[in-house]
């Protein structure tokens, strides 16, 4: 009697633990669990069989267990420093050798060697990323590069203040500082530092400068102001440098320029907003931005159009509780917004491609807010609270964007207007309209704040900016 040979090579027994083999394998592989898309697919395949393909669940697999690790996935350096990459690549959990191609978004920002040595070249944002030697995956480190010189609106003075920061220990020193319009508040600098602007709220003006690129110091642009608008308060520019985005008070509007080559505006546009409110964010892919609704329950999102900078609105955030003030502040790594109100924080999902928003979590703090910052880590949301003189700190839980109280800084005043962040993370500076400009250094583990004193910039503040 014949025997069919095909069944005893591979009994159902021999099968079966094959398939249990595999299955176990792709369990514990790296990056592999039962919240994995790969298992999840393979345990609860999707009612319609045609949204993955078979190839596409393959690539995903692949694609899902190699992996470039970086020494930094962002950094700052200053301006002339140097930065030294390293990359590990791993496979299934397997850290196997490879050699990477390295390159940099934009090379008169930073640039890059064969052996991953960044080197700073100009003021702005830049990508380097390494890619494995087969081209199968890479892994990119966000790396800004700053001068250390701070701005800051001196409203009561019509003047901006000029400070320098010492890049070891944190301190400012003052410069000087360049008159204005009447009562400058809003300001802002193209991402190269050649530019600095001033939105003047009283006289309705911008006051334009031009930068030292030696040695920061400001000079009026050959149009020292131009017209703004009624009220006109703060203001974003878009990453290329070629856009400003004006909120404004008086005339209810988010107002549209062109920044020329020369540093100099020009009036485009203007979206009727009904609301005079004075905040404005843009996303930090530079494809979006954030205005409050006209009941200041919402946010909404608005698309750019980069061939002429007008706006297309796209979107509009669950509602939040009416808090009167609504400061956004967006993750490093764009997937959520926080924004800030009297008594509450409100954490938004945010989809980079279409603009649109969904409810994350809500958490009450009961005090009165002006200002938000976020660490370049992602890792810290803090919150100034003008009325009570504090600073919450607030840890971000990277996976799901939540936030949790961490610690706060008390009796620093009852003025506190803004806060910023200096790109390595070290320190934090904020501008106080009832005294001196305070100065902070970072706890790099717990987001904490420690004191560093005090410094005089020539008045008090309003707003103010690092580059």
């Amino acid at each position: 009697m014949k025997t069919n040979r095909s069944h005893q090579l591979y009994p159902p027994k021999i099968k079966n633990f094959q398939k249990v083999f595999y299955l176990l394998f792709c369990l514990f592989s790296f990056n592999a669990c039962l919240l994995n898309p790969i298992v999840d697919h393979l345990l609860f395949p999707p009612k319609d069989p045609s949204s993955k393909s078979l190839f596409g669940l393959f690539a995903l697999l692949a694609s899902s267990n190699q992996v470039v690790e970086l020494n930094h996935s962002w950094a700052g350096i200053h301006k002339g420093d140097s930065l030294q990459l390293e990359a590990q690549y791993y496979f299934y959990g397997m850290r196997t050798e490879s050699t990477f191609q390295w390159s940099s978004s934009d090379s008169s920002v930073a640039t890059v060697d064969a052996n991953g040595l960044v080197q700073s070249i100009g003021n702005g944002k830049v990508w380097i990323t390494a890619t494995t030697s087969d081209g199968r995956t890479s892994a990119s480190s966000d790396i800004t590069v700053y001068t250390g010189y701070v701005y800051t609106t001196l409203d009561l003075i019509s003047s901006v203040g000029f400070l320098t920061m010492n890049n070891s220990t944190g301190l400012l020193s003052p410069v000087g500082t360049n008159p204005t319009g009447n009562g400058p508040t809003g300001i802002g600098s193209d991402p190269s530092g050649k530019f600095l602007f001033a939105a003047n709220l009283y006289d309705g003006s911008f006051s334009q400068f031009l930068i030292n690129q030696s040695t920061g110091a400001l000079s009026a642009n050959a149009t020292p102001t131009t017209s703004a608008g009624n009220s006109p308060r703060n203001f974003l520019i878009t990453p290329d440098g070629r856009f400003l985005y004006l909120a404004s008070e008086g005339n209810m509007e988010i107002r549209v320029f062109a920044i020329n080559s020369d540093g100099t505006l020009s009036f485009l546009t203007a979206y009727q907003t009904f609301v005079p409110h004075n905040m404005i964010q843009i996303s930090r892919n530079g494809n979006f931005i954030f205005y409050i609704s006209p009941n200041l329950t919402e946010i909404v999102s608005y698309r750019i159009n980069y061939n002429d900078g007008s706006l297309s609105q796209v979107g509009i955030s669950p509602s939040f509780s009416d808090g009167g003030s609504g400061f956004v502040s967006t993750h490093p790594k764009g997937r959520y917004l926080y924004v800030a109100s009297n008594l509450s924080v409100t954490v938004l999902s945010f989809d980079s491609n279409t603009g649109q928003m969904g409810f994350v979590d809500s958490v009450y703090h009961g005090l009165s807010t002006n200002g938000t910052a976020i660490h370049p880590s992602g890792n810290f949301l803090y919150l100034l609270h003008i009325n009570e003189g504090e600073i919450s700190c607030y840890t971000v839980e990277p996976n799901t964007g939540k936030i949790s109280f961490s610690a706060k800084q008390s009796g620093l005043g009852g003025s506190l207007r803004y806060m910023i962040i200096d790109p390595s993370g070290r320190f934090a500076y904020v501008a106080d309209n009832n005294g001196n400009l305070l100065q902070f250094s970072v706890n790099q583990t717990t987001g904490e704040l420690t004191s560093l004193g005090t410094v005089s910039p020539g008045g008090v503040q309003w707003n103010l900016i690092f580059l």
